[in-house]
């Protein structure tokens, strides 16, 4: 593979992760208040006006569901809506796990593993450090929210 068919195919893995940031900030998926929830957690960032609730219902050690509602950026709404659908049915030992997972993604350009695959669009964000706290704050309010609620804040 030549050097420009590898720049090209890289430009196009990029455009493909944009358009998936957008689409789930302008459609977000598990948007809303979840009934039954008995876990939950507020989040601020103050350095661009992002705020949101973190709703989770915990059964038998496992998130059974997961939903978010509030208001931000882009980037921050993406980041909510990728990280409900990826921590369902998982238990919170590995819902934290995965939070450490996703702030080095967010921090380490070329950082990638397989389990990660469906949040891979977050990793651009890893050349623009004044944009991961609008990336990791969904995650470190799921954080909050599995130990027992409170709030998140990216100061």
């Amino acid at each position: 593979m030549t050097v420009a068919r590898a720049m090209d195919s890289l430009e196009d893995l990029r455009e493909l992760y944009q358009e998936v940031i957008l689409d789930h900030s302008r459609h977000p998926r598990h948007f809303g208040k979840l009934p039954g929830a008995n876990a939950q957690a507020q989040g601020y960032n103050p350095l661009c006006g992002d705020q949101l609730t973190v709703y989770l219902r915990l059964e038998d050690q496992r998130i059974a569901e997961a939903s978010f509602e509030g208001k931000g950026c882009a980037l921050c709404l993406a980041s909510a809506s990728l990280m409900t659908g990826s921590v369902r049915d998982r238990d919170p030992a590995d819902a934290n796990r995965l939070v450490g997972e996703v702030q080095r993604l967010c921090t380490t350009e070329g950082y990638e593993t397989e389990e990660l695959e469906a949040l891979l669009p977050l990793s651009g964000v890893s050349r623009f450090p004044v944009r991961v706290k609008c990336a990791t704050l969904p995650w470190h309010t799921l954080r909050a929210a599995l130990a027992g609620g409170g709030e998140a804040t990216t100061e």
